[in-house]
């Protein structure tokens, strides 16, 4: 007969895993249908982590010390994708250093789970389940707080950056990542010694990470909040100088703005003879880099003014310039007539719809 104990054991294990495989297999299909392997690396996690808490609730209903110590397995896949999303969130690249830290960190997890005795890292307890206990507790509990401590400072560092138009989402995103982490932790922790907040450590960790999946995909732009900060798009005749078509994410200061201006004087006599001469993409400023896309073809240059490049934002400089001029460009066309490129509004929300807007001051 199962005990009360072992039951919220069961309980809470399963309806974590639960949660989890439902916030990963949606931003899974998610990140399939939008090609976007930020979210997929996101939803990898949840579904690794989901089968990680069916394993544990299984351990505890059969008493199998073997299967909670396969459990960490899925754990230790799945955690890795978690700190790659967080830093390819924040950069470009993966930290060395903390990816290093984190692998020797899962190598002593693994290694204390499996090659320690089993009567040194479990205690079978009829009418409770399989408790985690010395070496292995203490191990696990630092590996938990390295990752979950990156996580909780993602969250942190988004909701502090983040837009008054996101500031709600992200103090949910906080919050969410605050009982995932700091909650989940503690209670864990304690949890060595009154075993009742182990199920209510279960409870806070899953139901602290669906609400951050939620947050998510409710509005992905959240995670580039970091990464940059997208002022302007500009297209630019080369010829004479003429801005065609211009849209703002952000509003502009005065550096931002004379920063525009010096392009626009120096497009007709300066930058149409630098591309011609070489494959000039970037210009950097001193609180500004400048992305540049323009096809010899034509003479039509797409300008972004950003805080930082990235390969997102390149690409989609890349994509609008192509299809601005597929869908406007005509030989004999009249730049002088810049109302007929409003239509243009549509080709950024459409290419660019990762990225957050910032129209309102914090």
């Amino acid at each position: 007969m199962v005990s009360l104990e072992n039951l919220m054991l069961i309980l809470s294990a399963s309806s974590t895993g639960v949660l989890l495989g439902v916030g990963g297999l949606i931003t899974c299909f998610y990140a399939i249908k939008r090609k976007n392997s930020l979210i997929l690396l996101f939803s990898a996690m949840w579904l690794l982590y989901a089968i990680f808490w069916f394993i544990d609730a299984a351990a505890h209903f059969h008493y199998s010390t073997f299967l909670m110590a396969i459990a960490i397995v899925p754990q230790l896949i799945g955690v890795p994708c978690i700190i790659i999303f967080i830093e390819l969130s924040r950069k470009e690249h993966v930290s060395p250093l903390k990816i290093t830290i984190l692998f020797i960190l899962e190598f002593v997890v693994l290694s204390v789970t499996f090659l320690l005795p089993e009567s040194e890292n479990y205690d079978v307890i009829q009418g409770y389940g399989v408790h985690n206990k010395g070496a292995l507790r203490i191990v696990q509990v630092i590996f938990l707080l390295y990752f979950v401590f990156q996580y909780f400072i993602w969250s942190y560092q988004t909701w502090r950056k983040a837009p008054l138009e996101y500031k709600r989402m992200v103090t949910w995103l906080l919050f969410g990542s605050t009982l995932f982490s700091i909650v989940t932790v503690l209670m864990y922790a304690i949890g060595g010694v009154i075993k009742l907040f182990n199920s209510l450590a279960f409870f806070a960790n899953g139901i602290g990470a669906f609400i951050t999946i939620i947050v998510i995909l409710k509005d992905p732009k959240i995670i580039y909040i970091l990464p940059f900060k997208a002022y302007r798009i500009l297209v630019v005749d080369t010829n004479e100088g003429i801005a065609l078509f211009k849209y703002d994410w952000a509003e502009l200061g005065k550096v931002e703005e004379n920063i525009f201006s010096m392009v626009l004087q120096a497009v007709g006599s300066i930058l149409d003879e630098i591309l011609k001469k070489g494959e000039v993409r970037e210009i950097q400023m001193d609180r500004a880099v400048l992305l540049i896309q323009h096809d010899k073809r034509y003479p039509i240059a797409s300008v972004l003014v950003t805080s930082k490049s990235t390969k997102s934002l390149r690409y989609g400089l890349r994509i609008f310039n192509d299809q601005f001029i597929s869908s406007f460009y005509t030989d004999g066309i009249d730049f002088h007539e810049v109302s007929k490129f409003k239509d243009a509004n549509l080709l950024v929300e459409k290419i660019f719809d990762f990225v957050p807007e910032r129209r309102k001051q914090t």
